[in-house]
C-alpha cells in the first residue's frame, strides 16, 4: 500500500477552543506549587495538544458514525476491502482463525511484502477483499501503519497570553449525593478562545477514504468531536476553522519537490 506514491492530501486549519480545554499531562509530572492536574505542555512550557489525543477522538467518532445506519451507506459495497466496521466481536483480523499473517511475516520470498499488503489492504481484481476496514486503514491497526497521520497541535501564542485557568471541583459521595470529605481537586485548563494549529496528512487515499476524511473535518467544524478530559463537565468542545487542503499527486509531485507551490483549496 505504501511502496508506491499515489497521492498525499495535506489538510490544515486552526482549532479553536469553543469551551475551556484540558489535556492531562503525565501523572508523574511534578511542578512545585503548581496544579496537581496540569495541562500538557511542550518544552517551552506552552500548551500542546498531542496528535494522539486528536487521533483518538477522531477515530472514536468515526467508529460510531460508520456504525450508524446513515454512516453504513457511505461505504460502497464494491470496494476492495472490508465494507463493515470491525469491533471486539468481529475484528478485522482474527489471529485464531488463520495463520496467513504469520506466514507472510516469516516468509523470505521477495513478493512477501506485496502479498501482505494485498492481504491487509486488498488488490484490484483479487478474489478476496482486503481484511482491514476503513477505520483501521485510516487510523492504523496492530498489523499495519495508518494512512492518516495527525500532527501535534501547537498553540498560536497570540491567542494564549501564557495564562492557564484553574477549575476547582470536589468528588461526590454517590451514596449520599454530597461532596466527599477531603476530595477537592483542581484542574488546569486553557481558556475559551485559545487557538491551536492543525495539520493532518492522508497518504495514498482512495476516493472513499478521502470522502470520509472530509466528513471528519466537517464534524470538527460543527464541534461534534470533543477532546481532552472533563467533557461531561462542559470542557473540550473544539471547532476547526479555515480548513483547506493541498492535493499532491502523480501529476504534480515532481514540480512540488522542485519547489513549486501547490495552492491550497477550500475543503
Amino acid at each position: 500500500m505504501f511502496h508506491k506514491f499515489v497521492n498525499r492530501y495535506i489538510i490544515e486549519g486552526e482549532l479553536v477552543a469553543a469551551t475551556a480545554l484540558h489535556i492531562g499531562a503525565a501523572k508523574d509530572e511534578f511542578r512545585p506549587n503548581g496544579c496537581k492536574n496540569p495541562f500538557f505542555r511542550n518544552a517551552s512550557g506552552l500548551p500542546l495538544i498531542p496528535g494522539s489525543s486528536l487521533k483518538g477522538a477522531m477515530r472514536s467518532f468515526l467508529e460510531q458514525y460508520l456504525s450508524s445506519e446513515a454512516g453504513k451507506e457511505e461505504i460502497p459495497k464494491n470496494i476492495i476491502y472490508r465494507s463493515g466496521i470491525c469491533n471486539e466481536e468481529s475484528p478485522c483480523i482474527d489471529l485464531k482463525a488463520g495463520g496467513k499473517l504469520e506466514e507472510f511475516f516469516n516468509s523470505k520470498k521477495p513478493d512477501a511484502p506485496k502479498k501482505l499488503s494485498d492481504y491487509l489492504f486488498g488488490a484490484p481484481g483479487a478474489k478476496e477483499k482486503g481484511k482491514l476496514c476503513i477505520v483501521c486503514r485510516l487510523f492504523g491497526s496492530p498489523y499495519s501503519a495508518a494512512k492518516l497521520s495527525i500532527r501535534d497541535a501547537r498553540v498560536i501564542e497570540k491567542t494564549f497570553h501564557r495564562e492557564f485557568e484553574i477549575r476547582s471541583g470536589v468528588a461526590i459521595d454517590r451514596n449520599f449525593g454530597t461532596s466527599a470529605i477531603g476530595k477537592k481537586f483542581e484542574t488546569e485548563v486553557v481558556p475559551e478562545g485559545t487557538r491551536f494549529s492543525f495539520q493532518a496528512i492522508l497518504e495514498n487515499g482512495d476516493a472513499t477514504e478521502w470522502k470520509i476524511v472530509q466528513q471528519l473535518i466537517r464534524a470538527m467544524e460543527l464541534g461534534l468531536i470533543p477532546i481532552g478530559g472533563m467533557k461531561s463537565r462542559g470542557l473540550g468542545e473544539m471547532r476547526i476553522e479555515g480548513a483547506k487542503y493541498q492535493d499532491i499527486n502523480g501529476n504534480n509531485i515532481a514540480e512540488y519537490l522542485t519547489g513549486k507551490i501547490i495552492e491550497f483549496q477550500e475543503l
